[in-house]
């Protein structure tokens, strides 16, 4: 392996690394729980991904709400 890949991966690999935070919101039975990984250090991403989580959740329990009609 080439030393550019090799530093290609452990590169990767610090990034992957960087999302060991996780957060959970709701609960299963009443509207649905989501979990978001990411870093706390980095707060405009969470925010972001939060937010994001939100809308996808919403998203989903509306899809149902009609299916079940």
């Amino acid at each position: 392996m080439e030393q550019d890949e090799m530093s290609k991966i452990i590169v990767e690999h610090r990034e992957a690394n960087k999302m060991t935070d996780s957060l959970e919101i709701g609960t299963p039975a009443k509207g649905g729980a989501i979990k978001i990984y990411c870093d706390f250090s980095d707060i405009e991403t969470t925010r972001n991904k939060i937010d994001n989580a939100v809308i996808a959740r919403s998203y989903a329990q509306s899809k149902l709400s009609v299916e079940e009609k």
